[in-house]
């Protein structure tokens, strides 16, 4: 939401979008309070003309209660659009001596126009000899000209200043580019050395996965009695799927995302155990 030229600051549309919806709840709960009367029974006039009251008062508070809710569903609308405009990187504008420039010029074209207007009043009077007529007109011909070069002046003085604050612009824009572009690489190299780490650290995941055939072979040539119902269960491609949960790797993985989050390790412990048995 706009206010003149300038642009609400986020934090006011919130603060504002709080109390609307601080009073739309004071308002439903008001509206509870004032729900008709019912009884299992004839109302009597006095409860009827109560009922009366209620409703009209229920009416009113409907009423507040949409135009509340329209005030939130605009601030709700409002709010990015502040937060955006917060966010956008500020470009600089006009200098205070380009301001000033700008003032002068405004100044002196009105000037000019009164001067007009003035030479307006005196000319008819000058062109039928009055003296005074005449003097004041050839002081109003003398400003004119006076103000009119040095609009020409300052023509000249706006064109230099805004070119040097284009230039300016153009120089801050460069910056601010290259600001931008400098931290979009930083963050690019943490990234990078990120996924480098990662994939040092998959490399010691899979040279210790490598390890699993050889001590499954151990177990199966121990010589005890393995289960191997329990035990093709926890070697399973799902028993990793939930240990890659547990360790929140799903997210990271085309693992299962649905299966009951266990580690490894547990549910080696517990099936695992009871899986080898001591022969008889």
């Amino acid at each position: 939401m706009e206010v003149g030229n300038h642009m609400k600051a986020s934090a006011q549309i919130l603060s504002e979008l709080e109390a609307v919806l601080g009073r739309i709840r004071r308002l439903q709960a008001e509206a509870d309070t004032n729900q008709p009367l019912r009884f299992n029974r004839r109302l009597s006039d006095a409860e009827q003309r109560e009922n009366e009251r209620r409703r009209d008062k229920g009416d009113r508070i409907a009423a507040e209660i949409v135009i509340a809710n329209a005030e939130a569903a605009r601030l709700r609308k409002d709010y990015p659009k502040a937060l955006e405009s917060e966010r956008a990187p500020k470009q600089p504008g006009p200098n205070p001596a380009l301001q000033a420039l700008y003032k002068r010029r405004e100044d002196g074209q009105r000037r000019l126009e009164h001067l007009r207007i003035e030479r307006t009043g005196y000319a008819l009077k000058a062109a039928e000899g009055d003296a005074e007529a005449k003097k004041s007109l050839s002081k109003c011909c003398e400003d004119q000209a006076r103000v009119a070069t040095e609009l020409e002046n300052l023509a000249f003085a706006i064109g230099g200043a805004e070119k040097r604050d284009a230039e300016e612009c153009r120089e801050f824009a460069e910056r601010d580019a290259d600001e931008k572009h400098r931290a979009g690489l930083a963050s690019a190299d943490a990234l990078i050395a990120w996924a480098a780490k990662f994939d040092n650290l998959l490399g010691y995941v899979s040279a210790h996965y490598a390890k699993l055939p050889d001590l499954q072979k151990a177990l199966a040539k121990s010589g005890a009695i393995i289960d191997t119902n329990r035990t093709n269960i926890i070697f399973s491609a799902a028993s990793r799927d939930r240990a890659a949960k547990a360790a929140g790797l799903h997210r990271c993985f085309s693992a299962d995302g649905t299966v009951t989050a266990t580690p490894l390790a547990e549910a080696f412990k517990s099936s695992l155990r009871s899986a080898v048995r001591r022969p008889t």
